[in-house]
């Protein structure tokens, strides 16, 4: 009875641990899972937009992202921030400007807050889905 007992307070404290705080403080425990935010450009007919390239300045620290990210021209996906940059804004929320590009000529610019916890990267506002004319 004393290890059921035992066993039932450890499961609970092991649950409590593993609640993400919203606090800034790391609780320890982060999934393994490896997570990017990332903007779909189509035009009206629902076609992927290929820009020939793209920025993504951290408007807060004034400095352009480089990460290493391979980023998925080919599908009209563009990664933003992803958690190769954890530890560099680890509990910090931040603004940040995406340009995309098609020869040399701006097509597409928007503002995004994102920002990472003590795992991962999470956003908070900015569209995902452009559609542009």
């Amino acid at each position: 009875m004393l290890l059921r007992f035992t066993f039932f307070i450890g499961i609970i404290l092991f649950t409590i641990s593993c609640q993400e705080e919203n606090t800034g403080k790391c609780n320890g425990f982060c999934t393994e899972e490896f997570r990017s935010i990332t903007v779909e450009i189509t035009d009206t007919q629902e076609n992927p937009v290929v820009l020939d390239s793209i920025s993504i300045t951290d408007i807060t620290k004034e400095r352009e992202l480089e990460f290493n990210s391979e980023h998925q021209f080919e599908d009209g996906i563009y990664t933003i921030f992803n958690d190769n940059l954890v530890s560099s804004y680890k509990n910090q929320e931040i603004a940040l400007l995406f340009r995309g590009y098609i020869n040399d000529e701006l097509i597409v610019e928007e503002t995004y807050q994102v920002g990472a916890d003590c795992c991962h990267v999470y956003h908070s506002s900015g569209p995902l889905k452009i559609v542009l004319d």
